[in-house]
């Protein structure tokens, strides 16, 4: 049940990024489930926190889960923080992934950005499979979630937010049994996570050129290796394209 600051967390937010919700239906209304999204921006745990009807529990990054007002966020969230850019590490570590498993066992809600960063030029990154694993190893359903508009709004290479309508398109859950079956469990987890993404890409519309980032700036994003090349190299099949994007 939410409170007052939730309701005025979210009255603020309109505000600025009025966002409208397709597929409400498909939001959890308790757990076990795993919410999955694309990622633009830091506003995007903000969205999902306001979006989804039970709070879910993030994974997110140390430095957002230190920041002052996104770190309060996460915090009062009770997200799970990992270090997931340091040089060794791996996207999610075995304390939070115990961490997270033991949350949706209990029946609660994950929410994980499986690209583990904002996407330097609109497009997808990475995905990485630890959403999927979770899923697999706990049963519960993954609840994709495409966000259109949060890279215009406020797009990795800018300082500051800008205003912009927020569209938000949940998918069907899907449930893992089908990916349960596959050995090894590697590759069920692999599997998985491409068809989640793909999900999630087919009704993802991409930004326009006058939004790419500026020619000599560098994205911050390390190169951790991406699990999903053993399939492609690839981009998903996006929903839109630059051209209709713009129109």
């Amino acid at each position: 049940m939410r409170g007052f600051g939730w309701q005025m967390l979210d009255w603020v937010f309109r505000r600025f990024w009025p966002y409208q919700v397709h597929g409400v239906e498909n939001l959890p209304q308790q757990g076990p489930a795993v919410v999955v999204a694309n990622h633009a921006s830091y506003l995007d745990g903000v969205l999902l926190s306001v979006a989804v009807p039970e709070p879910p529990r993030f994974i997110v990054w140390t430095q957002q889960y230190e920041a002052a007002l996104l770190g309060w966020l996460y915090r009062r969230l009770e997200a799970i923080p990992v270090d997931m850019w340091r040089e060794g590490s791996v996207p999610i570590g075995q304390e939070a992934y115990r961490t997270a498993k033991e949350h949706l066992e209990s029946g609660g809600v994950l929410a994980v950005f499986p690209e583990g960063g904002r996407t330097p030029d609109g497009r997808f990154m990475c995905w990485h499979t630890g959403a999927a694993r979770l899923s697999l190893a706990t049963g519960a359903p993954m609840i994709p979630i495409t966000v259109n508009g949060m890279y215009e709004a406020w797009p990795i290479y800018q300082s500051r937010p800008r205003r912009r309508p927020i569209e938000v398109i949940v998918h069907p859950p899907v449930m893992p049994a089908e990916w349960q079956k596959i050995r090894p469990r590697r590759v069920g987890a692999l599997a998985l996570t491409r068809h989640v993404r793909d999900v999630v890409a087919s009704a993802y519309r991409l930004p326009a050129p006058e939004y790419a980032p500026p020619p000599h700036w560098k994205s911050p994003h390390a190169d951790i290796p991406c699990p999903l090349r053993a399939w492609s190299d690839a981009q998903p099949p996006y929903g839109s394209r630059w051209e209709k994007a713009a129109e």
